[in-house]
Parts: C-alpha cells; structure tokens; sequence
C-alpha cells in the first residue's frame, strides 16, 4: 500500500503546474503529463485534487489570488474604478497574471460546454461590481446593466487581444480608456 503524500505538497504542485502551463495548452495536459513534470506519478495530483481539472482551477485560483478579493466600493471615484480596471484585467506583463488570464479563457470555452459555473459567476460578479457603480454615479438602470456588461466584454477582449498579439495591444491603456468612458457616462463600445 503506497503511503499518503506529504500534504506540504500542493502548493509545491500548484507552482510546478503554473509553470509548465505557461507553455503548455489546457487540452495537452493530462493527470498522468502532470505527474511526469513534476518527477512523480498520478498519485499525488489525484490525492490533492482528485482530477485534472480540480488542479487547473487551483492554479487559477493561486494566480488571482490578489484579485479575488478585490471589491469596488460603487461610491468610490474615477481613479478608483480605474484601479479596480487594472487590478482585476490588466497587468499582463506579468507572466502569472497573463497565465491567469488565458486559463480563465479556456476553463470559460470547456466550463460553457461542460455545465460547469466558476467562470460565469465570476463574469456575473464583475457585471454586477461595475453595474452597482454605475447606478451609483447616475446611470439609469438599463444603462448600468448596458454599460456593466459592455465594460467587462471590453475588458476581456482586450485581454484576449493582448493575449493572442501582445506586441500589438495594450490591455492597461484600454482599462484606462474604458474607465473614463464609464466615470464620463459615455456609451461604451465592445473591442
């Protein structure tokens, strides 16, 4: 009988995981393409997180760690819904949070086939933050709801388009952009 890993491991396996998924597609990893990176067999991955995707989403979720708790007060100003932006979809040059967004991106694709709910609640949330602070400074409520989802659809798309192309697109000036229209009550157009 094989005796049970030790559990100081899944943050290392997490780290391990983060990294070879930096150049590595979702659809190419397996438990079994897991345990090879990471010297060992399949046990320790399915005793930690019993499935591959199980331990994708503990990746995200390492990775957006700082971003997860982030709240938008719907009362706070322009520089603050800016900060919000960039916090919650920019920054990726760096490495982790550009990863965190591509995963995001395909977890969405595989969840929206699957049935399974993270990512459109966490789409949801984001709506529902940036649609509170519009009602807040004076958007109707159609408007808000309009301007919410037009804004995180932005948001995204620049992040994909930074993604796919980043010597062409700059994911934080659009946030930028974005975040004026918004505090400036100007119709928001999808990227």
């Amino acid at each position: 009988m094989p005796r049970k890993p030790d559990p100081t491991l899944k943050p290392a396996i997490i780290q391990k995981v983060a990294l070879h998924l930096r150049d590595t597609k979702l659809e190419d990893v397996s438990v079994r393409s897991l345990g090879r990176v990471l010297g060992t067999s399949a046990y320790p991955i399915v005793y930690h997180f019993g499935t591959r995707d199980a331990l994708v989403d503990a990746v995200v979720e390492h990775l957006a760690e700082s971003v997860s708790t982030l709240v938008l007060d719907p009362e706070a100003d322009d520089h603050a819904l800016t900060d919000y932006l960039l916090a919650v979809f920019g920054g990726l040059d760096d490495p982790d949070r550009s990863l965190a967004a591509r995963l995001t991106f395909e977890l969405g694709a595989v969840e929206s086939l699957g049935g399974r709910e993270h990512e459109r609640l966490t789409h949801r949330a984001h709506v529902a933050a940036l649609r509170a602070w519009c009602r807040a400074h004076g958007y109707a409520v159609d408007d808000a709801e309009r301007a919410a989802r037009a804004a995180v659809l932005t948001a995204r798309g620049a992040q994909w388009a930074e993604i796919i192309d980043r010597e062409q697109a700059d994911t934080d000036a659009v946030l930028r952009v974005l975040a004026r229209e918004l505090s400036a009550g100007v119709r928001v157009c999808t990227v």
